[in-house]
């Protein structure tokens, strides 16, 4: 798949909708979409809760491709509701490398519409490397 067709792909599932129940409950602020070593597509929404248990949208497409007992990720992005591409956080750029010590090196992430680095480039000098 495309750098584009994934962005395009994460641009379709975001779009910010409120839950029931308070006022500040929003899921699909960010949306995901990731590719991954077998070419296999996966997504997700992002989770905002007024507790503060809400999740990445980049938890979410992690958490379906590991349904299918794939762990690699070749390409990932995440995108905004106002059409941003978004590079992971800290706490998603971990998952990332713990749900597969192979994803350090290899998996690509678009930082941008046309800027792909790798996981081992946003976390230098990783501690799965010693």
């Amino acid at each position: 798949m495309t750098p584009e067709a994934l962005i395009a792909e994460a641009r379709a599932l975001a779009g910010a909708f409120p839950l029931s129940g308070f006022k500040h409950n929003v899921a699909a602020n960010v949306g995901c979409a990731l590719v991954t070593d077998s070419g296999a597509l996966h997504t997700g929404v992002d989770l905002v809760l007024a507790c503060g248990i809400g999740f990445c949208a980049e938890h979410s497409a992690i958490a379906s491709m590991l349904k299918t007992r794939e762990t690699r990720v070749d390409l990932i992005v995440a995108v905004s509701d106002r059409g941003t591409v978004l590079p992971p956080c800290g706490r998603c750029r971990e998952l990332l490398a713990q749900v597969d010590v192979q994803n350090v090196a290899n998996t690509r992430i678009l930082v941008s519409e046309t800027e792909i680095k790798t996981l081992c480039d946003l976390l230098p000098d990783h501690w799965v490397d010693r």
